[in-house]
């Protein structure tokens, strides 16, 4: 039978609070902003005075459908609300135990209705821990951020492939070039896979997405050179190191007529 409990931890008197005694106990009084502070005091480790200050959150602790104990944030201040948390918990163990659903299932359910927002966040950190380049980090939060306003994806549970894929062809549609679409593409398929990776989601929703054909829709047309724009190339290789040549000496000249006049003349006229 699981349990909802807060938990307790202490830390140093506050230098500005006042000690007083009240019913036999001794407690620490002070001010954080304005407002009042009130919490008893306890011996440390060292014996010096410590503040014990209880969570303003209860915990939950269950066993999961593992058989394992587990210690959960209710994000509760109400014990009647962190009961019912606990309730809904030891149910999905149940059901893992019941083999209704599997523990991956169990693991990934609380996250499908957190907004995606939050999850974007979490995935930029895990893009700055591994020194990821700022201009890839800008851009592919940007196009989970477009996609996701557009489509109307607004948490994990609404990712569908279906919104995706028609958002895709609409911008074809519109002069989007196959490898945009594609940059797009590859910044959904990387961000539901680090949700697989991290118990967020089961599977990658996006994963059968088809990649635009880049071959097909190249942005500059190659060909071959005609024969007068040959002709402008290799005229333009042949004069062009000596109008470089002759820039060079006239560069040299300037110079001299602007610093050494007077050597300068001695020097042409020689």
């Amino acid at each position: 039978m699981g349990s909802v409990f807060r938990k307790t931890f202490t830390k140093p008197v506050p230098p500005n609070a006042e000690i007083i005694e009240k019913k036999g106990q001794r407690l620490a009084r002070w001010r954080v902003k304005g407002k009042l502070r009130q919490h008893p005091i306890t011996k440390g480790t060292n014996g010096s005075d410590r503040v014990l200050i209880e969570s303003p959150y209860y915990i939950a602790k269950y066993r999961d459908g593992k058989g394992v104990v587990r210690e959960v944030s209710t994000k509760c201040k109400d014990e009647q609300a962190a009961r019912r948390v606990l309730a809904e918990l030891e149910r999905k163990a149940e059901l893992v135990r019941s083999n209704v659903i599997t523990a991956a299932e169990n693991a990934v359910s609380k996250h499908l209705t957190t907004p995606l927002e939050t999850h974007f966040t979490a995935f930029e950190q895990r893009l700055i821990a591994r020194q990821v380049d700022d201009k890839y980090q800008e851009n592919t939060l940007r196009a989970l951020r477009r996609v996701a306003a557009d489509c109307g994806f607004t948490s994990l549970a609404t990712l569908e492939i279906g919104p995706f894929e028609e958002w895709l062809v609409k911008r074809a549609d519109e002069g989007s070039s196959a490898r945009t679409r594609n940059a797009y593409r590859e910044a959904w398929l990387a961000f539901c896979n680090w949700c697989v990776e991290t118990e967020r989601l089961i599977t990658n929703p996006f994963v059968n997405l088809p990649k635009a054909n880049v071959k097909a829709d190249p942005r500059r047309q190659r060909r071959a050179l005609t024969e007068d724009e040959l002709q402008k190339l290799l005229d333009t290789a042949r004069t062009r190191p000596l109008q470089n040549s002759q820039s060079t000496v006239e560069r040299g000249r300037a110079n001299l007529e602007r610093n050494c006049p007077p050597l300068l003349g001695r020097v042409w006229r020689r």
